[in-house]
């Protein structure tokens, strides 16, 4: 058995990120990932200004622009009819998840930290003085011990379950579904600006993502998931003709033919920060509203913190529960308010007559979509 101060569990922006700061900081980590990478997630793949940020703050930013990612620098909000727009007053980019996430895990490997990929994590016993992960690659297992875990595996794992977590019975009508499909499969394109489109239940976000390729990234308020990609299409089209017109002929057939990465049952509410020596960062502590588009943002911030929080009691200044105190203490700070903004915002986008509503009022005071788009922006976390 090898023992660390720290074990991630998931290799994704949280947890890559949070492997890199605490390497930084002096720390022996461990980063279990279960899937090779790269390999794809549902996202809509915006980039926003959390995450030029930390780029920069770990002098990755320069690396990040050798991927040529795709820069946005407006935003359009579509009904039936007519559209809102407002240019982004930061800096934020569209660019896929296999490659973004595959640039931080390579990352991560090259520094010389500890990763186990394949590996899932079966279970995690907490002892007297260390914890145990029981890590199987598909072919034999291991145990590591650590001192502390940190938990980066996304909206939803099988581990949840088996640590109890209050959310798991939880049964929502939300289901995302993201697809990639070639740019001359659109009628027109404006590749600096990020698209969303709504209609009752449903709204999608469009974007360019580099290599010509467009992201389309659904939200429907469904009691099923929808598997086909037409499904959405067609329901969104029929009440959005602003949407409709974006396409080509032959578009729908040919999405029949391309990858679809979807997530049934997303939780939007409240989760627990921390359990017994785990802490949740990323989308395994919350999953932010996706109409945000702050969900990767979020996920590199909650990283750093956990960093923070993890030096601060190294220096002798916090005991075991004050450190988890200081993490919830924190993570609420920092996120909690632009949470309950994008959830309200989503909760009138998704209903038809309450978007009539807010549309019309914005379309009064254009000024109001800056200052929305804004409010869902976190703090710069030095």
């Amino acid at each position: 058995m090898v023992e660390y101060d720290v074990a991630i569990i998931g290799g994704g922006p949280a947890g890559s990120t949070a492997a890199l700061y605490l390497y930084n900081l002096g720390f022996n980590v461990c980063l279990i990932e279960k899937k090779k990478f790269p390999r794809e997630t549902l996202c809509g793949e915006f980039l926003s200004r959390e995450v030029i940020d930390i780029l920069k703050n770990l002098n990755l930013f320069d690396g990040f622009l050798k991927l040529n990612p795709n820069p946005i620098t407006k935003f359009k909000f579509y009904n039936n009819n007519s559209f809102l727009e407002t240019k982004l007053i930061f800096p934020a980019y569209g660019i896929k998840r296999g490659i973004f996430d595959n640039f931080l895990l390579d990352t991560v490997k090259q520094k010389g930290i500890t990763v186990l990929q394949p590996g899932e994590v079966k279970e995690i016993i907490r002892g007297k003085d260390f914890i145990s992960l029981v890590v199987d690659n598909g072919q034999s297992s291991q145990t590591i011990l650590c001192s502390k875990v940190i938990a980066a595996y996304g909206k939803q794992n099988i581990l949840d379950k088996k640590l109890n977590r209050k959310f798991v019975t939880h049964k929502s009508s939300l289901n995302g579904v993201k697809f990639h499909v070639d740019e001359s499969l659109f009628n027109f394109l404006e590749k600096d600006t990020i698209q969303i489109f709504v209609a009752n239940g449903i709204y999608c976000g469009v974007n360019s993502v580099g290599e010509n390729k467009i992201t389309l990234c659904f939200l429907e308020n469904r009691r099923e998931a929808q598997g086909n990609p037409k499904d959405q299409i067609k329901n969104l089209s029929n009440e959005n003709k602003n949407f409709e017109l974006l396409f080509a002929n032959g578009f729908i057939n040919e999405v029949n033919n391309v990858p679809v990465y979807g997530t049934g049952n997303i939780f939007l509410g409240k989760r627990e920060l921390t359990q017994n020596g785990i802490y949740f960062i990323g989308d395994s502590s919350v999953v932010i509203a996706p109409l945000a588009g702050d969900g990767i943002g979020m996920a590199m911030q909650s990283a750093k913190l956990i960093s923070r929080t993890f030096e601060k009691q190294e220096s002798g200044k916090l005991s075991d529960a004050q450190t988890e105190q200081y993490y919830i203490r924190e993570w609420k700070k920092l996120f909690k308010r632009r949470i309950l903004i994008a959830k309200m915002i989503q909760n009138i986008i998704m209903n038809n007559r309450y978007m009539k509503i807010g549309y019309s009022v914005i379309k009064t005071f254009p000024g109001l979509l800056e200052n929305i788009i804004n409010s869902t922006r976190g703090k710069k976390l030095i």
